[in-house]
């Protein structure tokens, strides 16, 4: 019998990927797939014709039993809620305690690694990131299963913003520490939702997931490839300037203090723990034509 796997969250930029790659293997006969969804929610991608069940749910302090009922038969649920709905999710982990056929929740994470010491370095990174580590710790306390997921940058936002110091329809690098020779990893959303649903569509692949970290990402490139793209895509070298440790430091303690920290995480080289994914039948989009689809 196809494992039972539960996803919250099928609208989103990561979930509509996570969706439609869960959707496939359902198709497949490889997992039976459930939609956990809220009052009101869009379920317009849902196709009616492939035996998706969808479930409503109540995320609130009087929603639990409501939500276990929705959730007991799930071997596995995958939540890809946005910053709204990350503190609500300590009622789903309330709703799984106890289940008898769980085998773990991927709660909605796919960030990175932290540290107390980078959370004191930038205090802003409380405020989303450290919601999640509240919905982890819950699950810890009350004995619920759980995987995380860690992704490097997501591909689109390197590509298409000037946080991290690429700027690619500009021309233009920025170096930081040792960034020049250090990869950064880049997760694209399809590659992302195509590891997610690889990893629930094997019961063998299953067993392995409680407790676990992975690192999921599809590239990785340093900053020196970064710039030997961005010659060979414009036909010249990009203006390259360096980022002080002063300003650095600076930007750590204002609303970009997660984009600094993550920065810090490329030029020093710290992604932290977890075992990288490996998926074999992927295949990666070039970097020179990533590159390309944001000039």
């Amino acid at each position: 019998m196809s494992p039972t796997i539960a996803l919250l969250g099928h609208n989103g930029k990561v979930g509509v990927s996570v969706f439609l790659n869960l959707l496939k293997a359902h198709r497949e006969g490889k997992i039976a797939l459930t939609v956990l969804h809220r009052e009101g929610s869009d379920l317009s991608k849902v196709p009616t014709d492939a035996g998706v069940e969808t479930r409503l749910i109540d995320l609130s302090e009087t929603g639990v039993e409501k939500t276990k009922s929705a959730v007991k038969d799930a071997d596995v649920v995958i939540s890809t809620v946005g910053n709204a709905g990350l503190k609500a999710q300590e009622y789903l982990v309330q709703a799984l305690v106890g289940s008898s056929k769980l085998k773990t929740f991927i709660h909605s994470d796919f960030g990175n690694n932290w540290t107390q010491a980078e959370y004191a370095a930038a205090p802003g990174l409380a405020v989303g990131i450290g919601l999640k580590e509240h919905v982890a710790a819950k699950a810890k306390e009350l004995g619920v299963p759980i995987t995380n997921i860690r992704i490097g940058v997501l591909a689109p936002f390197f590509l298409g913003h000037k946080v991290l110091g690429t700027y690619i329809k500009e021309n233009k690098f920025q170096t930081f520490r040792n960034n020049l020779t250090n990869p950064i990893r880049l997760t694209n959303f399809d590659y992302l939702g195509y590891a997610v649903a690889y990893l629930v569509s094997d019961e063998s692949r299953i067993a392995q997931l409680p407790g676990q970290t992975y690192q999921i990402y599809d590239v990785e490139v340093t900053g020196q490839q970064v710039i030997d793209t961005l010659t060979k895509v414009h036909g010249q070298a990009p203006e390259i300037t360096a980022l002080a440790e002063e300003e650095f430091e600076k930007t750590l303690k204002t609303p970009l203090g997660l984009f600094a920290a993550v920065y810090a995480k490329w030029g020093s080289n710290l992604w932290g723990e977890g075992e990288k994914l490996a998926v074999g039948e992927w295949t990666p989009k070039p970097f020179e034509d990533q590159v390309k689809q944001f000039i």
